[in-house]
C-alpha cells in the first residue's frame, strides 16, 4: 500500500518536519529562491540597437528591427530535497509530484503581496536520482519552473507555497 507524504514549503521556504518512518528529508537551506529575471532574459542580443545608424527627428535610418521580446523564463532547480531511504525502499516505487499556489491561494502562481497580478508558473519535475557522493542511499530531485510573467506590470518579489508530494514511501 502507497503511503503519501506531503510537505509545504514557501517559495521563501516553510519546512514541516517529516516523522522518522518515512527516512530522513532534507531542502538544501530553509530558503529556495530562483534567480531573477533579467533584462537580457527579456530580450534577445541585439534587438532596439541602432550601430551606425542616423536619428533625424522624425526617423531612424536604418529602421529598427521588430524587437524580440520574451514573457515567459525557465528557471532549474536541481535539488529542491534529498530523501534518505531505508535499506528495504525501492527508489524506483517512489514517485515525486510539486503543486504550488500563490500566496493569494491560485494554483500554479506566485503573487506579491497587495496586489492581484500573478506569474503564471508550469513546474516540470526532474527525475530524481540516487546521490552517488553519498555512503548512505539518497534520493534527490529537483524540477524546472516555466514562469509566464505576460500578465504583471509591477516588478518586485512574487511568492507562494510550494508544495511536494511522495508517493511510495
Amino acid at each position: 500500500m502507497n503511503r503519501l507524504l506531503f510537505l509545504s514549503t514557501f517559495l521563501s521556504v516553510f519546512l514541516l518536519a517529516q516523522p522518522k518512518t518515512f527516512g530522513q528529508l532534507g531542502l538544501p537551506g530553509n530558503t529556495l529562491t530562483l534567480d531573477k529575471i533579467e533584462v537580457t532574459d527579456i530580450f534577445s542580443a541585439g534587438s532596439n540597437q541602432v550601430n551606425d545608424g542616423i536619428i533625424s527627428k522624425s526617423s531612424i535610418s536604418p529602421s529598427l528591427t521588430a524587437p524580440s521580446l520574451t514573457t515567459t523564463v525557465n528557471r532549474t532547480v536541481s535539488n529542491i530535497w534529498r530523501l534518505e531511504l531505508d535499506a528495504n525502499q525501492d527508489e524506483n516505487q517512489i514517485s515525486v509530484s510539486y503543486g504550488l499556489n500563490s500566496d493569494q491561494g491560485t494554483t500554479n502562481s506566485l503573487s506579491k503581496g497587495g496586489i492581484s497580478e500573478q506569474i503564471k508558473v508550469s513546474i516540470t519535475p526532474i527525475n530524481p536520482t540516487i546521490d552517488p557522493n553519498s555512503a548512505k542511499r539518497i534520493l534527490q530531485g529537483g524540477a524546472i519552473f516555466n514562469l509566464d510573467f505576460s500578465d504583471i506590470k509591477i516588478p518586485g518579489v512574487y511568492s507562494g507555497t510550494l508544495t511536494i508530494t511522495f508517493t511510495g514511501i
